[in-house]
Formats: structure tokens, sequence, C-alpha cells
């Protein structure tokens, strides 16, 4: 019953996972061509996009927390693995396991805060002062939303980590 559960949050946040990557993929086309189209403007025709620095800014974030659990996944991070590389199968394991408990104890802090402070500027309708008086809460809910399949990558590593092991 336990493997089964596995597998199918294993196959929700894979798709989950997905959906992230390729919204963040379209982020970073629109990204580069905010860019682009800013400097050309700026450079040959002396007007810039007054939107074009606000809304590259709101990328940088959602690109960042919506790629975070595909690089956990993918174990395409930056890692000091000195520690891990000199201990045997055992100590490696272990080590392992704390280095993915620490990173879902963080996943949870940005979940739990990440939705109250969501809520809170929601609820208080707080706004960005700047040309597009953007919502903050339309901002920054990209970091409990990208901190979710961040977790739940977590729980499958130490999953997968305690069957190869047992």
């Amino acid at each position: 019953m336990e493997d089964r559960v596995f597998k199918l949050v294993d196959q929700f946040v894979r798709a989950y996972n997905y959906l992230l990557i390729f919204l963040a993929s379209l982020m970073m086309a629109g990204l580069m061509g905010i860019v682009c189209l800013d400097l050309v403007l700026r450079y040959f025709f002396n007007a810039p996009l007054l939107w074009g620095t606000e809304i590259t800014e709101i990328m940088l974030l959602d690109i960042t927390f919506l790629g975070m659990a595909w690089v956990f996944k993918e174990d395409g991070h930056v890692v000091i693995d000195i520690f891990t590389q000199k201990a045997g199968g055992g100590k490696r394991k272990i080590l392992q396991a704390i280095s993915y408990s620490i990173t879902g104890f963080v996943a949870t802090i940005l979940i739990y805060y990440g939705f109250y402070a969501t809520f809170d500027h929601f609820k208080r309708k707080v706004f960005n002062p700047t040309i597009m008086e953007t919502p903050i809460w339309l901002i920054i809910i990209v970091i409990p939303v990208g901190s979710l399949p961040l977790f739940l990558e977590v729980l499958i590593k130490l999953w997968r980590l305690k069957e190869k092991s047992g």
C-alpha cells in the first residue's frame, strides 16, 4: 500500500513539475524577448519599456521557484560533496537523509510562510508601488506554489533512499 501511495505521489509531482518547467521555459523566452525589445527601444528610439524592468524582476523570481523542484529532482543544484564522497555506503545514506531533511524543513517553512504572506497581502490589498501597481500577492504566490513540489520531491527521495537501504 505504501509503495502505491508513493508511486502516485511521484506521478503527480512529475506531472506538476513538467507543468512548472513548461511555464518557467515560456517565462525565460518572454524574459529574453522583453530584455531585447527594451534594449532596442532604449538605445535606438530613446523610448524604453516603462514596465520592462518590473516584469523581468517578477519573471526571475517565478523562474527560480518554478524550477526549484525540478533541479532538486535532477540533482542539478550546487553541492559541496566532500563529506559524502569520503563516506561509505551507510554513512553516505545518512548524510543524504540529513541533507534531504534540511531541504524538506526549508521547503516547509517556505510553504507555510509563503501562503501566510500571500494571504495576508491579498487580504490587505497591498500593491507594488510601481508603474504597473501589481498586487504583491500575485508576485509572491509563486513561493509556496514552487516550494510544495520541492517538499514532495524531498519525500520521494527519502522514500527511495529508504527503499535502497531496506
